[in-house]
């Protein structure tokens, strides 16, 4: 009896399609703010309140008459809607705010485990999977590359995001090759 049940059981689990994950919902966010990034601020029509600020350690940006906004894991955009917001108190006019990020000093990945030069690194460009590990030096005899992950923490909480090297290279499952967002962490078992 437990035979046909444990048979019954293989057979049903065997047949299951292998479980995927959603890479594509991951490369939607586009770029976030982090400490250090330098942000231009500017008001139409209103060049007293324009400004250049540095994104503080704490995460937050000082401007005058709103004082303090959140910056850090933002986008620019909503940043200034944000910002727009803030200034309704005090205008009619509703002025429109526009948000540039002028340096990015925050963009930075850690690729560790299994490759030539594990560590920080701080490219002055995004950077996909495929292009941290080649920052890494590539892979060790020890490396296992179809078991890549990566970290990701976020507004979105923490999650372990899985890469497979094997089916991006050999097979052209390019959606994994996502690109790496602020403090990711590639883990090459």
């Amino acid at each position: 009896m437990w035979l046909r049940v444990a048979l019954a059981a293989a057979v049903l689990y065997g047949c299951a399609p292998a479980p995927t994950y959603n890479w594509k919902a991951e490369s939607a966010l586009g770029y976030r703010i982090g400490p250090g990034d330098s942000l231009k601020i500017v008001v139409w029509k209103h060049d007293e309140l324009s400004t250049q600020v540095a994104v503080r350690p704490d995460g937050a940006i000082s401007l005058p008459l709103v004082g303090d906004v959140q910056a850090t894991g933002r986008s620019a955009a909503e940043i200034a809607t944000d910002v727009q917001q803030r200034f309704h108190r005090f205008y009619q006019d509703d002025p429109p705010v526009t948000v540039q990020v002028q340096e990015v000093k925050s963009y930075k990945i850690y690729v560790v485990g299994e490759v030539n030069k594990p560590g920080e690194f701080a490219p002055g460009q995004e950077v996909t999977v495929l292009m941290s590990l080649s920052l890494a030096g590539g892979f060790t005899r020890f490396a296992d590359p179809d078991r890549i992950v990566i970290v990701r923490r976020d507004a979105r909480g923490e999650r372990r995001i899985p890469f497979d090297y094997g089916a991006v290279v050999n097979h052209g499952a390019l959606e994994q090759n996502i690109a790496l967002e602020l403090g990711d962490t590639v883990i090459v078992p």
